[in-house]
């Protein structure tokens, strides 16, 4: 049996590099919109459009309610303005007109982990990450575009945020922290709660202060720096091991062209009555 595997340390990063790293240089704003997506009117590309409403279509399937209210289908974040990069995803919302149920609310945060678990979508090289949005609690976002209606609902700018670097420092050592003992525990449950939880980190930064938020900016470094990554590279790791059989060890003076290894012995008859 082999010795299980531990990262060291240093395959995350110093987290003393992180003094060193300005966060304004978290986020870059690119001169036009992500070219990938959109047209030179800064509209988005008719096949991208329709693929989206696609997409859209198969999730609001899968949340098993009929009557659900719909009133648009929109993307925002990175991807719907200036500031993506080649890690940032393409956040699809569903706005619709929730019932003040909670119950409905977990529903649609339950539904959307599975299916954006369940589903790897990209489109032309960028993961698209699906939301169920209510419409009383709008995004904040540099940019929000309607894909249902083919229009912006908020123009990108590119006005440089204030950065909270020292929330966000502290964020950042909290979550790396997390994902490197994980990942030092050799155990997937606890990598599993822990990308859990970076993920909900992340949402509730969205959801209070947008882009620029702690939260987000911690997590975009987490992305940046590889420590997420690791993290199911850990899990994929301890899964193939789980269904794997370890190989047996032969001896070193084992001779495949000699006898089969087995218990030596010689067969013995029975001795009978001896008569003198």
């Amino acid at each position: 049996m082999t010795a299980a595997f531990v990262y060291p340390i240093n395959t995350i990063m110093n987290i003393q590099e992180l003094d060193a790293y300005n966060l304004d240089d978290a986020v870059k704003f690119n001169d036009q919109l992500n070219p990938a997506l959109w047209d030179r009117n800064e509209h988005l590309k008719p096949d991208v459009k329709a693929q989206l409403l696609l997409i859209a279509e198969d999730f609001k399937e899968s949340l098993g309610i009929k009557d659900l209210d719909l009133k648009d289908i929109t993307i925002s974040g990175s991807n719907a303005a200036y500031t993506y990069t080649p890690n940032s995803d393409i956040d699809l919302h569903l706005v619709v007109d929730q019932p003040e149920d909670p119950v409905y609310r977990e529903l649609f945060d339950a539904k959307k982990v599975i299916y954006n678990d369940q589903h790897d979508i990209k489109i032309n090289g960028y993961e698209v990450e699906l939301y169920v949005q209510d419409t009383n609690k709008p995004v904040i976002s540099l940019g929000e575009y309607s894909v249902l209606n083919d229009k912006w609902i908020r123009l990108p700018r590119k006005d440089k945020a204030n950065l909270d670097q020292e929330a966000t420092r502290l964020k950042y050592k909290k979550l790396y922290k997390l994902a490197e003992f994980a990942i030092k525990s050799n155990d997937s449950d606890k990598i599993e709660n822990v990308i859990k939880t970076i993920k909900k980190y992340r949402q509730s930064g969205l959801d209070k202060t947008g882009e620029f938020g702690p939260e987000n900016l911690a997590f975009k470094i987490l992305r940046r720096k590889g420590i997420i990554g690791k993290l199911y590279e850990k899990l994929q790791e301890l899964h193939d091991k789980k269904l794997s059989l370890p190989e047996t060890r032969v001896s070193d003076d084992y001779d495949p062209n000699g006898r089969p290894p087995g218990p030596e012995f010689k067969p013995t008859m029975p001795q009978g009555d001896r008569k003198s």
